[in-house]
């Protein structure tokens, strides 16, 4: 190997692990959603230069963690709560039609089963915040891939930054319950049925329980967020 292919392969590697930096760094919740990346500051941290830094975002940018803020700097994206009905409507839509695709499959014995295995790592009750989102998302993209339609596939790939960020900006305490075993083998048990109906009903229970509950803490944020910045004006009354 020579000195240029090592220089490289090194430099890819730095911004490889820059990228998995920031990306923890946002999902334990140390970069909060709408909150701007001080890349000077970040930099130094990780001992990088600014254009190394700058490369290393761009992966997450096309994930959809991070977004131009229009004046050259880069933010954690922060989604509202009509933003995320909008993307369960989406959502819902999608996975219901691979679901009931993967229901009428003469297959669909084996489908169900590989689901179900996909599922077993999240039994456990000390899985890394992370991990669980991995687990989860892993899940319903192999739902959707096992369907075998490209166009499918990505479309509901184009959702997948946005749904992590309502997760993360959930947090741990009020989104770790919603990714457990329980909440999602009845859809591959559904997919066992052969009964397009009933795959249907199940999924679309189980994306209208989830979104409900992302927009209820969307909205708690919200209402948070605007308390903050509307301080209580009221005179003190003379006495």
């Amino acid at each position: 190997m020579d000195n240029g292919t090592r220089a490289t392969l090194d430099r890819s590697t730095l911004r490889e692990r820059c990228t998995a930096f920031v990306r923890e760094r946002i999902i334990s919740g140390g970069l909060r959603p709408g909150e701007h990346i001080v890349e000077a500051s970040l930099s130094r941290e990780l001992g990088v230069s600014r254009g190394t830094l700058r490369e290393s975002l761009r992966p997450l940018e096309a994930e959809g963690l991070i977004v131009s803020d229009g004046r050259g700097h880069m933010l954690v994206r922060e989604l509202l709560s009509g933003e995320i009905l909008e993307v369960f409507e989406v959502r819902e839509a999608l996975e219901v039609l691979a679901a009931t695709k993967l229901a009428k499959r003469e297959d669909r014995l084996a489908i169900a089963a590989e689901l179900r295995q996909l599922l077993v790592p999240l039994r456990s009750l000390d899985l890394a915040f992370g991990k669980q989102i991995e687990l989860d998302l892993g899940f319903h993209a192999r739902l959707v891939q096992l369907v075998g339609s490209e166009t499918l596939m990505s479309t509901w790939g184009r959702l997948i930054g946005q749904i992590e960020m309502m997760i993360i900006a959930a947090g741990p305490q009020r989104a770790a319950d919603r990714m457990r075993y329980a909440e999602h083998v009845a859809i591959a048990d559904a997919i066992e049925t052969g009964d397009p109906a009933h795959v249907a009903a199940v999924v679309s229970a189980h994306m209208g329980d989830y979104c409900r509950k992302y927009i209820e803490d969307a909205l708690a944020d919200e209402s948070r967020a605007k308390e903050i910045s509307s301080p209580d004006t009221e005179s003190p009354v003379a006495s």
